[in-house]
């Protein structure tokens, strides 16, 4: 994503978290009604000065608003913000269609032989868009996709949406979308993923836990396209 379309996407996100219109917030801080139309609408970089006025008026800063690696969003507004603002937010976020597949034999910790429930996923197209949280605004990697199946109960139940970074290495004990290799005519391509808990990496496994029924299980190397963290709504949101 390039710097203008972050800018854009951000600006029209704390516009409507603020719940304020882009001509108040434009006048307050250039004196002139159309700063932000021409950003949003006209596709034009406004200069550091103009930048950094538009910024403190929306209770943030220019490096946030730029997406600029290490900036940090300054307000905490998100954590009052209503269920008509978040209905304004941009809907960008992409969700894509699971279903449950049919279970995969994986060894336990013991070597023993056990049934794991696996989730298909259909990445060809998104089934919808929804409205993408203040927290993730700049973030065109990340994806959403249904809970299917009762092996995450009571933690995720069934339908539950879960937002998935494949960014951020996800660490011990986080939920996880683990991607499984599925082979084509003409190469591999994902399928079938498994929404777990990781609770370690090996060289050769990755250690997973689900919790209805409670197992822990091993997914060999070879096996595993991709694992990515779910990153929690609260995080997204920027409590």
């Amino acid at each position: 994503m390039r710097p203008i379309e972050i800018l854009q996407e951000r600006v029209a996100a704390k516009l409507a978290e603020l719940n304020v219109s882009a001509r108040e917030i434009s006048l307050a801080a250039t004196g002139q009604p159309g700063a932000i139309r021409n950003i949003i609408s006209k596709h034009a970089m406004p200069s550091i000065d103009r930048l950094d006025a538009i910024a403190e008026h929306l209770g943030t800063t220019s490096d946030w608003l730029l997406g600029r690696e290490g900036s940090i969003e300054r307000t905490f507004a998100s954590q009052t913000m209503s269920p008509e603002s978040f209905r304004r937010l941009p809907k960008t976020l992409p969700i894509y269609g699971t279903a449950l597949g049919a279970d995969l034999e994986f060894d336990d910790c013991n070597g023993v032989v056990v049934n794991v429930e696996q989730t298909e996923l259909h990445m060809s197209a998104p089934l919808d868009f929804m409205a993408r949280p203040i927290g993730v605004t700049g973030r065109p990697d990340l994806y959403v996709v249904s809970v299917s199946g009762h092996s995450m109960e009571p933690r995720f139940d069934s339908g539950r949406r879960v937002l998935v970074d494949p960014k951020r290495s996800p660490g011990v004990g986080e939920d996880v979308v683990v991607q499984l290799r599925g082979p084509t005519f003409d190469g591999e391509e994902v399928r079938h993923v498994l929404i777990k808990q990781l609770v370690r990496r090996r060289p050769t496994v990755v250690i997973l836990r689900q919790f209805n029924p409670a197992v822990e299980f091993e997914v060999p190397n070879e096996q595993v396209s991709s694992v990515h963290r779910v990153m929690p709504w609260d995080e997204a949101m920027g409590y």
